[in-house]
C-alpha cells in the first residue's frame, strides 16, 4: 500500500485499540524501505503515541540543539532493526540541569544520548583551537560525571561537525577554523570517553550522506534542529547501532550465498575454476569482498554459507580455485542443498548454538531475500546491490557488527564457534546426554576476577541476556570494587573441552549481605556457548566450596525476570534453594544454608 493508505490504516488500528497491529504494519514498511526519510520521521511520531505490550529500552536525548526530531527518527529506525526503543528528550540546550534531574529521578531510562553543537564553541572569540577544545572536554566530562551517579546508565556520545566552513575557507579552516575545532574536540571526546560509552563520529556520518544533504540550514534557523530528514535517519541509525552494541552486542554471523555473491557466475555451470575471481574488475570486486569478509572473521564475526547448490559443487571452489581468498576453514557452518534458505538459517543457528537474531543474511537473489524476510523476521537481510563493488558498502551501511569494544575473546570467537559445530555433530552420535557430556572431556578453571579478566567480565555483564539471573548492568569500576572486597566472591569461569577452548564464559558476583555470614548472588551469567552442559552446576559447586572456606553460612540468590532469561527461572530451585517470603513481583529471592548444600552432579573436571 502507498504511504498515505498505510498511515490511515495505522490510525484506524490505534483508534480501535489495536496498536500492535499498527506497529506491525509500520515495521514491515520500514524493513522493506518503503518509506522515505520524511515518512520515517512521521512514522516515529506515530509510534511515540502507541503503547506497547512489553516495556521497551528507553533512550533519552540531551543536546545543545533540538533533539525531538532525532528521537522520533530513532523510534522508527529501532522498530525496523528489531530492537524497538522508547524515546524522550530534554529541553533545548539544557544538558547539565537535565542530566542532574535525570540522576535524581525515577524515570526508567536505560541510555542517554549526548548531542553537542558547535555554536557554543564558536560564539566566544579570541580563543585558540586548543582552548576551545579544552573547554568542550571539560564541559562534557562534567556531564559524564553527573550521569555516572546513576549506576547502569549507558551513554552514547555524539561528536562534533562543522555545519559551515566559516570565513577561514577550506584550506585555512582545516587548521584554524570551525572544522579544526570540531575535529579536535571530537578526538578529545573520544579519547576520554567513559568506560562502556559509545562514540558516534558525526563528521564521518555527515560525510556518508554529504553535508549539503545531511544538514538543513532553514530548519536550524527556525527550530534549532540542524539535520535534514536524510540526516536524521542516518544519525538515528548510528545511534541505534550504538544502543544495540551496548544492550546485546553486535550480530554474530554473516551468512553468505555463493553464486554471484561470493564469486561471479554459477559454479554448477562454469565449474570451480570458471567462476569469476580477479581476472577483471568484476572478479576483483568479488575477491575484495572475500578479503573483507576474512578480516571480519578475524575480529570475531562468524562466516556461514547458505547456498542452493549440490554440496560437492559448492565446496569445490574453496578446495580447488587458487584465486579464492576464503577457505573452508574460514566458514563456521556450511549449508548447501536445494531446500529453502530459511531452513538453512535455522540449521546454521542450531549448529552454532545461537539465536536467529544473531544472523545477517546476504544473497544477490531478491526472491531468496524476501523468503527469509517473511519466514524469519528476526534475521537481518542485507539489501544486496547489483554491483559486487558495492557489497562491502552495503554491509557497512547496515551497522550490523558495531561493538563498544573489541577484546581478545572476540578475536578467537570464530574458532570457538566452529568447534561448537563439531560438538553438535558429535552429540548426534551418542544415545544419551550423560555419554555425550563425558565424551566432551570438559575442564573448568574458576578464579577470582582480576585486572586481566575485567574487560571480558564487563563485556559479558553488559550484553549477556539469556543465562543471566538478574540482567543487572555494572560498570568496570563497580566490578573492580567488589573484586577488591575480601568478603565478596567475584568469580570467573573458563572452560575448554576436547574440541577447543571456550575462554571466559561465566561470571558470578556474590557480595556480602546485611545478614551476618550471608553472601548475596547479585549477578550470575553465562555465555550461551556452554549452556546445558552441567557447567553451571560445576561453577555453583565452586562457589559453595569457596563460600564455606571463608566462613559464610548462607547464600541468597536473586532472579529478576526479563524478556529473554526465562530459561533460568527455576535454576535456584534446581540447585536446592528455598524461596524467601520477602520475594515480590519484580525479584524472586531464594536462600540456601551452606551446611545443607549437596554437591550438584556435573561432568566438568577442575583444571
Amino acid at each position: 500500500m502507498d504511504s498515505r493508505t498505510l498511515f490511515r490504516t495505522c490510525r484506524r488500528h490505534r483508534k480501535a485499540g489495536r496498536p500492535e497491529e499498527a506497529r506491525g504494519l509500520l515495521r514491515e514498511a520500514l524493513r522493506r524501505h518503503q518509506l522515505d526519510a520524511h515518512e520515517l520521521e512521521r512514522a516515529g511520531r506515530f509510534l511515540h503515541g502507541c503503547q506497547t505490550v512489553e516495556p521497551l529500552p528507553h533512550v533519552r536525548f540531551l543536546g545543545q540543539c533540538t533533539t525531538e526530531w532525532l528521537a522520533m527518527s530513532l523510534n522508527a529506525v529501532s522498530l525496523a532493526r528489531g530492537l524497538p526503543m522508547a524515546t524522550s528528550w530534554g529541553e533545548y540546550d539544557s544538558v547539565v540541569p537535565e542530566a542532574l534531574a535525570l540522576v535524581e529521578s525515577a524515570q526508567p531510562v536505560d541510555t542517554v544520548v549526548l548531542l553537542p553543537w558547535l555554536r557554543d564553541l564558536l560564539s566566544r572569540d579570541g580563543r585558540s583551537v586548543q582552548q576551545q577544545v579544552a573547554d568542550t572536554l571539560e564541559h562534557w566530562r562534567g556531564v559524564w560525571e553527573v550521569l555516572a551517579r546513576r549506576p547502569g546508565l549507558r551513554i552514547i556520545q555524539v561528536g562534533l561537525d562543522a555545519m559551515e566552513l566559516g570565513p577561514a575557507g577550506v584550506h585555512a579552516g582545516a587548521s584554524q577554523g570551525a572544522l579544526a575545532v570540531a575535529r579536535e574536540a571530537s578526538r578529545a571526546l573520544q579519547e576520554h570517553l567513559p568506560e562502556g560509552a559509545y562514540f558516534v563520529d558525526l563528521e564521518r556520518v555527515a560525510g556518508d550522506v554529504g553535508r549539503r544533504h545531511f544538514y538543513d540550514q532553514r530548519q536550524y534557523r527556525w527550530a534549532k534542529q540542524p539535520f535534514s530528514a536524510e540526516g536524521l535517519q542516518c544519525l538515528a541509525e548510528h545511534i541505534h547501532a550504538g544502543a544495540r552494541a551496548q544492550h546485546t552486542g553486535p550480530r554474530k554471523v554473516l551468512v553468505l550465498d555463493l553464486d554471484d555473491t561470493l564469486w561471479g557466475g554459477v559454479v554448477g555451470e562454469e565449474g570451480p575454476l570458471g567462476v569469476r575471481l580477479g581476472e577483471d574488475p568484476e572478479g576483483e570486486a568479488y575477491r575484495g569482498f572475500q578479503a573483507w569478509c576474512k578480516a571480519l572473521s578475524k575480529r570475531g564475526i562468524l562466516l556461514a554459507v547458505a547456498s542452493k547448490n549440490n554440496e560437492a559443487d559448492a565446496r569445490e571452489p574453496f578446495e580447488r580455485n587458487p584465486s579464492m581468498v576464503l577457505t573452508l576453514d574460514d566458514i563456521a557452518a556450511f549449508e548447501a542443498h536445494w531446500q529453502p534458505k530459511a531452513l538453512s538459517m535455522e540449521r546454521i543457528a542450531r549448529a552454532l548454538n545461537l539465536g536467529l537474531d544473531s544472523l545477517v543474511f546476504m544473497d544477490d537473489n531478491p526472491a531468496e531475500r524476501e523468503q527469509v524476510r517473511q519466514a524469519l523476521p528476526m534475521v537481518e537481510v542485507v539489501e544486496t546491490p547489483e554491483d559486487p563493488a558495492e557489497y562491502i558498502s552495503a554491509i557497512e551501511a547496515g551497522l550490523y557488527f558495531e561493538a563498544v569494544s573489541l577484546t581478545d575473546a572476540d578475536r578467537v570467537r570464530a574458532g570457538q564457534y566452529k568447534a561448537e559445530a563439531r560438538r553438535q555433530e558429535a552429540k548426534a552420535s551418542f544415545a544419551g546426554l550423560d555419554a555425550y557430556w563425558r565424551s566432551l572431556e570438559m575442564r573448568g578453571q574458576v578464579r577470582r576476577v582480576d585486572e586481566g579478566d575485567l574487560p571480558r567480565v564487563v563485556q559479558l555483564v553488559g550484553k549477556t541476556n539469556q543465562f543471566n539471573l538478574t540482567t543487572r548492568r555494572h560498570t568496570g569500576a563497580q566490578v573492580a570494587a567488589w573484586a577488591a572486597d575480601p568478603e565478596a566472591l567475584c568469580l570467573s569461569l573458563r572452560v575448554r573441552d576436547r574440541f577447543g577452548d571456550h575462554g571466559l564464559v561465566s561470571v558470578m558476583l556474590a557480595v556480602p549481605d546485611e545478614s551476618p555470614g550471608t553472601l548475596r548472588i547479585d549477578t550470575w551469567l553465562m555465555s550461551c556457548r556452554v549452556i546445558a552442559r552441567t557447567v553451571e552446576q560445576f561453577f555453583f559447586a565452586a562457589l559453595v566450596q569457596r563460600a564455606r572456606s571463608q566462613g559464610s553460612t548462607r547464600l541468597v540468590g536473586e532472579y529478576i525476570p526479563s524478556a529473554k532469561n526465562s530459561q533460568v527461572a527455576d535454576l535456584y530451585e534446581r540447585l536446592g534453594f528455598q524461596p524467601l517470603p520477602e520475594s515480590d513481583a519484580n525479584i524472586d529471592r531464594w536462600e540456601l544454608m551452606l551446611n545443607q548444600a549437596e554437591p550438584p552432579k556435573h561432568y566438568v573436571e577442575e583444571g
